[in-house]
Order: structure tokens, then C-alpha cells, then sequence
């Protein structure tokens, strides 16, 4: 055997000698590093029946093994005597180095006479030795002691190497695995001059950790794990970041047509609600996408890019691809946040307020109370710049708590100098999941001396069908004070015609969407005719949203909804302005009634 193939074979079995598959995929093979041709024959004769026996200096040993196997070879065990561990030494102790943390074991074949100067010599190279004369039944038994003990190790590496790399509850690749998949598929897309997409997917369970906890959490993220694995098949490397946060990538050859088909894919998840402990949990998955080489120069920036770009998904009901604006758009909602707090700090809110009247004779029966964030400019923050981000950071019930306040500080007001019988304050499902929710709406109505029934809290449908029991129970525990419920945005969530049966709602509001097109549109006017019978049935009040048109409000007249609120009666308007409302509409006629619009405050995301 020449050096150079020396070289080749020991470098193989420095690269390999902790492969797992060696040891399991055939016999367990041993190197035998004898000199002495009487030990050798012994030693090949009782091993060869069971296992692989391999020497490194055999005649074209290593050019058989360059030939049939280009990465080299692997053992299991290796054998020497002092000769061959003085020859051999650096080789072995590399092999066994690289192979940790998998155990790499080797025996010393010594003669009693020399035992003492081979373990001084060999001492960290050799984990069991064995006499000469060899006896067969002993060698036996030391090799397969050895043996075993590497098996259990290759075991503990293989199962350890799978939990870094995997999520243990669903078993799908962690983020570790999938960037190293992700890294290996840039690579190929470098060489062939191709793309690479890589998606992140959140699914919010936030509601089902407040109203069942952290196990029913788990169950629901295994779910969805589950969902997503069956949409998407073995195709995209799909992986788990987080309870609630996956990702998957698009190799070499894709297009931004095969993305949004997965993207369509990963939107069937919308189409079942979860069946969570009994509990109906609806589900919107949504998906951030960044691509190489255009956003990112490697795998953990393109992950990176990828979350940016999810974090701007949030009421978005399409994809959003990565940009340079992202950063930009990032530093925009801190300084957001910071205003937010800033504004409850300094009393920078308003509470607006606008109508809702009888369709029939235009008499004003109660108001919405709607926020507006003032500027120190004087300029005015639109709702739907603010309110989505307060419901992220958790500053939303702070302001729900405000608004409660000061709608009820004006509804003391009106009670003494002549006003709306009642104010519509909208809750979110955050404030509604406090323990305090109940003790604060009590208190506050106690505070400022105003009856339950003077107030109303309206919901969307999308949060109630959200609600746990507990939170349920509140509501109904109200409704029985004498506080009114409104379903708001009512016919664009999930809420089946039982569900709203069990609910505790006095109201239902016919969302704007069907109201643009009632007079042109027979589908929106078969969809509010039905919304009427349930109302109906169910006993339960009605209001249509957003009417800007008479020939709008003559349509629901005939349909017999009673309450309306919109442009073509009043806009959102502060408390002084209102008052002027009131008081030039209490002079007017039915059919005048568009005059007292007095606010010209353009509508952005609120009624």
C-alpha cells in the first residue's frame, strides 16, 4: 500500500468513522491494525462470520475502496496490537476524535509481557484490551460488549440529531433544518441562475390561550401543523418556527404564479374552523415572501426578510412580498407605538360621535362613539392607522377604557340637557378577555350615573365567534343588567345562524358591504332580506351601516329595517358639534335631513 493511499484511506476514515448509517445499514465492520500474521489469521477467523474484518495495508485495498466508494470508508471497531498502534497512532486518534460525540471504540491485542508499555504507549487511544493467547470466547465477548456500546451511541446521536433538528410535537424540520435546506437550495439556485422563494406563515391562536390555555394552544398548533402538511404535501420543506409560525420554500425553477398557488392552498385552512376541546376555532393564515437573490444574499437573512414581511400582513387578505420600504415601514409604526402611548399620556384622543336614526322619520334614536387621535399639529390619525397596531401591542384596551369613560361622561350630559337615549361604544375581544372587563363596565356606569341601558357595545362578529365561555358569560351577564349587545359588521365573518342563536346580542348591524349595492345589486338585497327574517325570528334589533343615499335608505324601508346611520344623514362628528345636529334636526323635516351634516371629516375605516 503507497503512502499516497495510506493518505486516502484514513482520510476516508477521518470523514466518515461517526456515520450512523455505517452501523446500521450492514454488518458492523472491524479494522484490524494486527502485524503478527498468528493473530491476524486467529483474530479474521472467529470474526469474519459476523462481521466485516477490513485491513488497511492489503493489496489493493484502498484502490478497491477509492473505486467503489469516492468518500471514503467507516468502522466500527478497531483492533491493534502495539506495533500497529505505534504505526498507526495519529490516523486512529483523528478517526476517534472526528467521530465524537459518537463513541469510536478500539482494543489492544498484548501479550501479559508487553501489556504495561503498550497502555503507557496507548493509553487515550484504547478502551479495552484483551491477552494473547487469544481466547476465542472472550474475544467474543469483548468485541461485541464494544460493539453494543457504539450502537447505543449511534442511537443517542441519530435521536439527538433529530430533536435539534425537529419540532418534537409535530415533527416537522425546526428552524435549524430548514435554514440548512434552505442554504443547500440557494446554492443550487447560484449555479443555475434561479430564484428561490421563501415563506413565513403565521396562524394567530392568541384566542385560544385565553380561553382554554397553554395545552389547548398546543393541540391547536398540532392542528394546524397536520393541515398544513396535508395542503401542502412533501413539496416545500414546509417547517415549524414557532407555536404558531411556519415556513416553507419555493426551489430553483419557481415563479411568483407557483407562489401564490401555494399561497390559495395555504388559505383552505380557512375553509374549517378548528374543533379545539369542543370549542369552534376560525382560523386566517398569513403569509410573509422574500426571494433570493433579489431581497437577501443568504438563508438566515432571507428568513429574516421573509418575517418582515409577514409582520405587515396583519388584516391583509393577500400575500406581502419583502421590499426596501419594510424598514422604512418598520420604523413608521415605532414611532407609531411610541405616539400611541404619548397620546393616552397627554390626552390626545377625541371621541366623535355619529348618528343613527329612525329610516323612517329621520329621528335620532342613539350614536356611536367613534375615537380620532389629534395631532399636536392639529392634524388628525386616521382609526385604521392606529387601531390595528393598539390591538398588536396591547394598548387597545387602554384606549377601550378611555373611550368607555368618556362616552359615558357624555351620555351624564345628555341626560340632564336632552340627548341620544343611548351610545354604541365598540369592545375589542382583548378587553372583553380581562378578569376586570365585567368590574370595570359596572363601575364605570356607576361612576357617571348612567343606566345600562343608555349603553351599547358593539362587537365584531369575527371576535364573538373567537370568544371563549368564560368571556361569553360576561356579555350574558350584562344583557341581563340592561346593557344592549350589538354584532357589528354583521354577514362578513364566521358566525352560523346557531351560533348567533346562543349568543347574548339585542343587535345586529348590516355591515356597509351590502348596503353600496342594495338598489342595484338583487344578491345584496336577497342578502339583507335574509338578514331581516333572521333579525326577526331571533327578535333582535336591526341597523344598517354606511347609507349614503336616499334611494339606499327608501330600499331598506321597504325591507323594514328601522335604524340607519351614514353620510346621507350625518358624518362623525366631536360632542359640540353633535349638539348643533340635534338641535337643527329636531327642526327639520324628514326629507331636510341632510343639511345638519355639519363635520366634513372624510371617513377612514370607521363608520
Amino acid at each position: 500500500m503507497t503512502q499516497n493511499h495510506k493518505d486516502v484511506f484514513w482520510r476516508g476514515i477521518a470523514e466518515s468513522g461517526c456515520d450512523s448509517v455505517s452501523a446500521i445499514s450492514h454488518r458492523e465492520r472491524i479494522l484490524v491494525l494486527v502485524g503478527a500474521s498468528g493473530n491476524r489469521k486467529q483474530l479474521v477467523e472467529h470474526l469474519k462470520q459476523r462481521y466485516q474484518v477490513i485491513f488497511p495495508d492489503e493489496p489493493g485495498y484502498a484502490e478497491g475502496m477509492l473505486r467503489d466508494n469516492p468518500a471514503g470508508t467507516s468502522f466500527d471497531l478497531a483492533i491493534v496490537d502495539l506495533a500497529g498502534a505505534l504505526r498507526w497512532h495519529r490516523r486512529l486518534a483523528e478517526a476517534r476524535s472526528h467521530a465524537q460525540p459518537v463513541f469510536l471504540p478500539a482494543m489492544l491485542i498484548t501479550s501479559r509481557k508487553d501489556l504495561p508499555r503498550a497502555m503507557q504507549t496507548c493509553d487515550t487511544l484504547i478502551d479495552e484490551f484483551l491477552l494473547t493467547p487469544i481466547e476465542p470466547n472472550e474475544l467474543t465477548q469483548r468485541v461485541a460488549m464494544l460493539l453494543r456500546a457504539r450502537r447505543q451511541a449511534l442511537t443517542q446521536s441519530t435521536r439527538l440529531a433529530y430533536l435539534t433538528s425537529h419540532d418534537q410535537g409535530s415533527g416537522l424540520p425546526n428552524k435549524t433544518l430548514f435554514l440548512d435546506r434552505l442554504s443547500q437550495a440557494i446554492q443550487d439556485a447560484t449555479v443555475l441562475g434561479r430564484k428561490v422563494f421563501a415563506l413565513t406563515i403565521h396562524i394567530s391562536l392568541a384566542s385560544v390561550l385565553k380561553s382554554l390555555g397553554n395545552r389547548a394552544l398546543e393541540e391547536a398548533g398540532l392542528v394546524c401543523c397536520e393541515r398544513l402538511k396535508a395542503i401542502l404535501g412533501d413539496n416545500y420543506s414546509l417547517a415549524r418556527l414557532a407555536t404558531e409560525e411556519w415556513a416553507l420554500m419555493l426551489r430553483a425553477g419557481a415563479s411568483t404564479k407557483d407562489v401564490l398557488e401555494v399561497f390559495r392552498s395555504v388559505q383552505q385552512l380557512t375553509a374549517t374552523p378548528l374543533d379545539i376541546r369542543g370549542e369552534r376555532v376560525h382560523i386566517s393564515p398569513n403569509v410573509g415572501i422574500a426571494v433570493y437573490p433579489d431581497d437577501a444574499a443568504n438563508a438566515s437573512s432571507l428568513l429574516d426578510c421573509a418575517g418582515a414581511a409577514l409582520a405587515r400582513t396583519e388584516r391583509v387578505q393577500h400575500p406581502m412580498f419583502y421590499s426596501s420600504t419594510v424598514q422604512r415601514q418598520a420604523l413608521a409604526q415605532i414611532r407609531t407605538e411610541a405616539g400611541l402611548h404619548e397620546a393616552l399620556a397627554f390626552d390626545q384622543f377625541e371621541l366623535w360621535f355619529q348618528p343613527k336614526v329612525n329610516l323612517k322619520n329621520r329621528s335620532l334614536s342613539s350614536v356611536e362613539a367613534l375615537i380620532r387621535w389629534r395631532l399636536p399639529s392639529g392634524d388628525l390619525v386616521p382609526p385604521n392607522n392606529f387601531i390595528p397596531l393598539a390591538e398588536h401591542n396591547g394598548l387597545i384596551t387602554c384606549i377601550d377604557r378611555w373611550v368607555l369613560n368618556k362616552a359615558c361622561e357624555s351620555m351624564q350630559l345628555w341626560q340632564t340637557q336632552g340627548g341620544p337615549a343611548q351610545v354604541a361604544v365598540n369592545i375589542s375581544a382583548q378587553h372583553l378577555v380581562q378578569d376586570d372587563f365585567l368590574t370595570t363596565i359596572e363601575q364605570t356606569l356607576s361612576h357617571y350615573d348612567v343606566p345600562p341601558t343608555a349603553l351599547e357595545l358593539e362587537l365584531t362578529e369575527t371576535a364573538l365567534a373567537d370568544l371563549g365561555q368564560e368571556s361569553l358569560d360576561k356579555l350574558w351577564a350584562l344583557r341581563k343588567k340592561g346593557v344592549s349587545i350589538a354584532l357589528d359588521d354583521f354577514g362578513t365573518g364566521y358566525c352560523s345562524l346557531n351560533y348567533i342563536h346562543k349568543l347574548p346580542i339585542t343587535t345586529l348591524k348590516i355591515d356597509k358591504c351590502f348596503i353600496d349595492n342594495i338598489v342595484t345589486d338583487s344578491a345584496d338585497t336577497a342578502v339583507t332580506q335574509t338578514i331581516v327574517s333572521l333579525a326577526k325570528n331571533f327578535r333582535l334589533k336591526l341597523v344598517a351601516e354606511g347609507i349614503e343615499t336616499e334611494e339606499q335608505c327608501e330600499r331598506l324601508v321597504r325591507l323594514q329595517v328601522e335604524t340607519g346611520q351614514g353620510y346621507l344623514f350625518a358624518r362623525p362628528m366631536p360632542f359640540v358639534e353633535l349638539q348643533q345636529w340635534i338641535g337643527i334636526a329636531d327642526k327639520l323635516s324628514p326629507r331636510d335631513t341632510k343639511t345638519p351634516v355639519i363635520s366634513r371629516e372624510r371617513r377612514t375605516g370607521c363608520t
